[in-house]
């Protein structure tokens, strides 16, 4: 189940340069400056681990200042896809982001967070999710309602019998197929949640994203990803009623031209959180926190207060 092994092996684990980790070529159509700017975000900004249950569990500790955020991302699996996020959070207060390793159960994955702000002498964090983190960020509220101080859902969803339906054979079928092919197949399949706009930050982002899944991700820890989203839809329903004891407050950042979130699948979430607030952004589609990025950070700097 430890998929960090591997990782650990790696000699550019803990300095991830960009020009020597990634290969100039893919970064060549990204102005210099951002380049440098993830750089530097990488050099000031190291993965630490902690051992929980056999497990390795890697995360990005940055900033300072009560409460923390906790950062979950998306489906690449990897704190680092958030890293303007981080950096942007951690100038107000701390923010812990974790890697997913390969943990197959919903529950697990969000018994080792809390366990992980444990070892951290964290009691209490505002939640902020997006895509699939979102997900997480869902599973972690209702298992662990009293670390939660409020909950930020960012682009995401709720689980769907159907996906999950059709995800669990089609998840048979690519683990019998190699890494490599497997790895074409899922990038292939998330291209389209970028905007084809033409934009700096997103040119590097994409960048990034075909780095971390060429150079980071581990097939067990995609896996361990399509099998919890598997059991999402299986074993999960999100109700109004759910958190009904619960006094922290939820935000939900949604875009109207997200293909991952279309209307009727932002009717649904927004039904399962009747007493959350919503903002609905424009133009930015799944990759508003990039494009859309000041008012992004805006809104939920005014929620979770600066």
């Amino acid at each position: 189940m430890d998929s960090a092994a591997p990782q650990a092996q790696n000699p550019r684990r803990k300095g991830w340069n960009v020009s020597s980790a990634a290969g100039p070529s893919r970064y060549a159509g990204v102005p210099a400056e951002l380049v440098a700017r993830l750089e530097r975000f990488r050099e000031t900004h190291r993965y630490r681990a902690h051992t929980i249950a056999s497990t390795e569990w890697r995360f990005i500790d940055a900033g300072r200042g009560d409460p923390p955020l906790l950062v979950l991302s998306g489906a690449a699996c990897i704190a680092e896809m958030s890293w303007t996020t981080i950096e942007h959070f951690a100038a107000r207060r701390r923010v812990l982001a974790p890697d997913y390793p390969a943990i197959t159960a919903n529950a697990a994955l969000a018994d080792g967070i809390a366990a992980l702000l444990d070892r951290e002498g964290v009691a209490r964090v505002h939640v902020l999710g997006g895509s699939y983190g979102g997900l997480v960020a869902q599973v972690f509220v209702r298992r662990h309602p009293e670390r939660c101080l409020s909950l930020v859902l960012s682009h995401t969803l709720l689980p769907d019998p159907k996906t999950a339906a059709t995800l669990r054979w089609v998840a048979r079928a690519l683990g019998l197929l190699p890494w490599p092919l497997v790895r074409a197949l899922f990038k292939a399949r998330l291209a389209p949640l970028f905007p084809k706009t033409p934009n700096p930050e997103l040119a590097l982002s994409k960048a990034l994203f075909v780095e971390l899944l060429n150079e980071r991700l581990s097939k067990p820890q995609f896996l361990a990803l399509l099998q919890r989203v598997v059991e999402l839809g299986q074993s999960y329903r999100f109700a109004p009623d759910d958190l009904a004891g619960w006094t922290g407050r939820i935000l939900l950042l949604l875009a109207e031209d997200d293909p991952a979130t279309p209307e009727p699948v932002r009717r649904a979430i927004i039904e399962a959180y009747p007493r959350a607030q919503v903002r609905l952004f424009s133009g930015g589609g799944h990759a508003t926190a990039v494009v859309k990025r000041e008012e992004y950070f805006a809104a939920i700097d005014a929620f979770v207060g600066e």
